[in-house]
């Protein structure tokens, strides 16, 4: 009785190591991946739901990686810009012997700015604002649902701790120093920005709408808002 209770714990002693051994590489590999699981799914999902705003985020994203590309150019011509460490972890896309990386080749190799934290700076800078965007929409809909009003500090909330993950990652496994990691996020963050503006300007709020609310309309001559609907019999 107790070789077959020792014999039982080993076995799941041993099935608990090669789970975890198995799961291990995981969080690695997310982050690694993350700024082409961010492009590809969005690019994917758009496409399959034909979704206009996701649609524009997939360009912003582009526009993300040649502002970064076009920026380390013009510092790289004024200054000495080292290359960044581009082997192993550091080197961002979906694992695999390729090195496969759709974004990759828009990367700059330089030190500064991080691409890889600029891209994901500047694509939750995007996200965030667009849906602050909304914020009288949401005030108006949290009167008769109150889940709509924490829909902006959630967005927040999650960009910053994601953001925040990231960089200690890449910081951790020597990919960037801190220094250039945090000039990387508040450039991004600026060009997140940029984007954003230069997209309802072009495009307007409906191109933003990620939580798809109906617009605020104003109210003739007194200038209040006012949703308008179809009257249900």
């Amino acid at each position: 009785m107790g070789n077959l209770l020792t014999n039982g714990l080993g076995v799941i002693s041993d099935t608990v190591k090669k789970s975890l051994e198995a799961v291990s590489p995981l969080p690695t590999e997310f982050m690694r991946g993350l700024p082409d699981s961010l492009f590809v799914g969005t690019a994917f999902y758009s496409l399959i739901t034909q979704n206009f705003p996701l649609g524009i985020l997939v360009l912003a994203m582009l526009e993300f990686s040649i502002l970064a590309w076009v920026f380390s150019g013009l510092l790289s011509s004024v200054s000495n810009n080292q290359e960044y460490p581009g082997e192993g972890l550091c080197v961002p896309g979906i694992p695999s012997p390729f090195q496969i990386s759709l974004l990759g080749h828009l990367y700059p190799k330089s030190a500064f700015p991080s691409s890889p934290i600029l891209f994901v700076s500047a694509c939750f800078t995007y996200i965030a604002t667009s849906i602050y965007n909304f914020k009288e929409e949401l005030d108006e809909l949290s009167k008769t649902e109150p889940e709509w009003k924490v829909r902006i500090p959630l967005s927040i909330l999650f960009s910053v701790i994601i953001m925040f993950i990231y960089v200690f990652w890449r910081v951790l496994h020597t990919c960037d120093s801190a220094l250039s990691a945090l000039g990387s996020v508040a450039l991004g963050t600026m060009f997140g920005g940029f984007i954003y503006l230069l997209h309802v300007y072009l495009f307007g709020r409906d191109s933003i709408n990620f939580l798809g609310v109906p617009l605020l309309m104003e109210r003739g001559a007194e200038g209040r808002p006012l949703y308008l609907g179809i009257k249900q019999n």
